[in-house]
């Protein structure tokens, strides 16, 4: 007999990428993360910011580095796309340049970092 479990692995797949993300000092790091959390197919997010990073001063920026795992039954490439439009695109309403989650100024991946678990 086939086991639930076999049956997502060969349905979902798992991925993990690490992200670089750009936040306004003045918003809540938890805040920004469960936003994240909340995103369709995100299962985990965990901040992996070096202790020795130094932030910048005189800037209104923050800088975290998240690894963000999660599951997919298409292309891995087309979910990080689908996340960078849910993160960064503008929300619909009177003001153009609001993003969807209040506080991101901006979010890159790493090169090399998307792996399947």
């Amino acid at each position: 007999m086939i086991s639930l479990k076999k049956i997502l692995y060969e349905v979902l797949n798992n991925y993990s990428v690490e992200v670089d993300l750009f936040i306004d000092k003045s918003s809540s790091t938890y805040d920004i993360t469960n936003e994240i959390r909340a995103l369709k197919g995100v299962t985990i997010v965990t901040i992996i910011t070096p202790d020795d990073y130094v932030q910048k001063t005189g800037t209104s920026d923050e800088y975290i580095r998240l690894r963000i795992k999660f599951v997919t039954r298409g292309d891995a490439n087309d979910m990080l796309q689908q996340f960078l439009d849910d993160i960064l695109a503008t929300s619909p309403g009177p003001k153009k340049d609001n993003v969807r989650i209040l506080g991101v100024k901006n979010m890159k991946y790493r090169e090399k970092t998307l792996k399947r678990l």
